[in-house]
């Protein structure tokens, strides 16, 4: 019970980025796609890519923390 109220808050918290740092997310976690190939994906550089994804990963972590200290 307790795993698919993880994967709730994580798809919510998903859902809520931007779509280009949750389209970078997408690629490299669930599509395990390499940098280079989620860069070219996206057509961005491998900069970017790792730029979005620290964006991304910040946003997430604050966004799952919350919802942590709320349910606390």
């Amino acid at each position: 019970m307790l795993a698919a109220d993880d994967q709730h808050q994580v798809r919510r918290a998903l859902a809520e980025l931007p779509e280009r740092q949750r389209e970078a997310i997408v690629l490299q976690y669930y599509q395990e796609l390499s940098n280079g190939d989620a860069a070219e994906v996206m057509g961005i550089s491998i900069e970017a890519l790792e730029s979005l994804l620290s964006r991304a990963r910040r946003q997430l972590r604050s966004r799952l923390g919350r919802d942590r200290d709320e349910m606390t």
